[in-house]
C-alpha cells in the first residue's frame, strides 16, 4: 500500500494530467455531435486496420496447416487419378476376347507426404534430407516429387530420414519422353544453371517444338509415367550429329523446395527381378 501511494504521489502530476485529458475528450465527444462523428469514424478505420493486420498475421500463421494439408489431398487424389485409369484399362479388357483378368488396384503408386530438412544444392555433392524414413516404411530407390515436377530419387534410408538423389547430378539420367510425341530421351544436367536440364538421346528423327512438356516416361519401375520435368525452350544436335538434345526449364525450383511426396510402386522388387532377368513374366 506504501508503495502505491509513493507512486500516485511521484506521479501526481501525468497522474492528474491523464484524467484531466480524458474528462475533457469525454466531454468534447459526448456534447458535441460533429466531434462524435468524427470520432466514430476514427476509431472504426484504426479498428478495421487493426482487424485487417490480425487477419493477415492469423492467415500467415495458419498457412502452415493449410499447405500440409493440400499436401496430403494432392496424394490421394494421384492415387485416385490411378485407380480411375485402372478401372478404365481394365473394362477394355474385359472387352477384348480371351483378355487376361487383371486386378484394378495391382499396380498403384502410394503417395508419402515429407518434409524437407536439409537441401545441399550449392556443394560439389548435392543431396536433399527428407523427415521420412524407413519407420515410414521408406525404402531406397523410391521416387520423389514436388506439387509442380520431378525432383529425385531416394538413396539411403534411416529410421527417421532420406538421402535424395536430385535430378541436378551429372551422373543421374532418368528416363523421359516429350509428352505430346513420346519421343524417348535420357535427362542430363551439365553441372551448370540449376533452372534447367537437358533431355538428350532423342532420335534424329523425333519431333517437338519449343514450349512442349517433358514428363517421365514410365519405363522404369521408379518413376510412374506422366510426372512433370519442365517445358522445351532450346533444342540442338548432339556432337554425334545421330541424336538430338533439347534444354528443358524444370518445373521444380530446387532453391525454395520445402515438401514432396514419396512415391512407392507396391511392384518394384518384382519388376527389378524381371528386369535382371531372375524370374520369368
Amino acid at each position: 500500500m506504501k508503495n502505491l501511494i509513493d507512486f500516485i504521489l511521484k506521479n501526481i502530476h501525468w497522474l492528474l494530467f491523464i484524467f484531466l485529458s480524458a474528462t475533457s475528450f469525454y466531454f468534447l465527444v459526448n456534447n458535441n455531435e460533429f466531434q462524435r462523428s468524427k470520432y466514430l469514424s476514427v476509431f472504426q478505420e484504426i479498428a478495421g486496420r487493426v482487424y485487417s493486420v490480425s487477419n493477415e498475421v492469423q492467415s500467415y500463421l495458419n498457412l502452415k496447416t493449410i499447405n500440409a494439408d493440400l499436401m496430403k489431398r494432392i496424394a490421394v487424389l494421384e492415387e485416385d487419378k490411378q485407380i480411375y485409369r485402372k478401372q478404365l484399362d481394365y473394362l477394355y479388357d474385359q472387352m477384348q476376347p480371351d483378355s487376361i483378368k487383371l486386378g484394378i488396384n495391382d499396380n498403384i503408386y502410394h503417395y508419402t507426404r515429407a518434409r524437407v530438412r536439409h537441401n545441399e544444392m550449392y556443394g560439389p555433392e548435392k543431396y536433399i534430407l527428407l523427415d521420412k524414413g524407413s519407420k515410414d516404411e521408406i525404402t531406397e530407390d523410391m521416387a520423389v516429387v514436388s506439387v509442380k515436377g520431378i525432383v529425385g530419387v531416394v538413396t539411403k534410408v534411416t529410421p527417421r530420414t532420406s538421402r535424395v538423389m536430385p535430378i541436378l547430378n551429372t551422373g543421374y539420367h532418368p528416363n523421359c519422353m516429350i509428352k505430346n510425341t513420346r519421343f524417348l530421351g535420357l535427362l542430363f544436367w551439365d553441372g551448370k544453371d540449376p533452372r534447367y536440364i537437358h533431355l538428350s538421346q532423342l532420335q534424329s528423327h523425333a519431333s517437338y517444338s519449343v514450349g512442349d512438356t517433358v514428363v517421365t516416361s514410365g519405363n522404369s519401375a521408379v518413376f510412374p509415367e506422366g510426372v512433370d520435368v519442365g517445358v522445351i525452350v532450346e533444342s540442338s544436335t548432339d556432337k554425334n550429329e545421330e541424336n538430338n538434345s533439347v534444354k528443358v526449364r524444370l518445373f521444380t525450383d530446387f532453391s525454395t523446395l520445402n515438401e514432396v511426396h514419396i512415391i512407392k510402386n507396391p511392384l518394384y522388387e518384382e519388376l527389378k527381378q524381371i528386369e535382371k532377368g531372375e524370374i520369368e513374366e
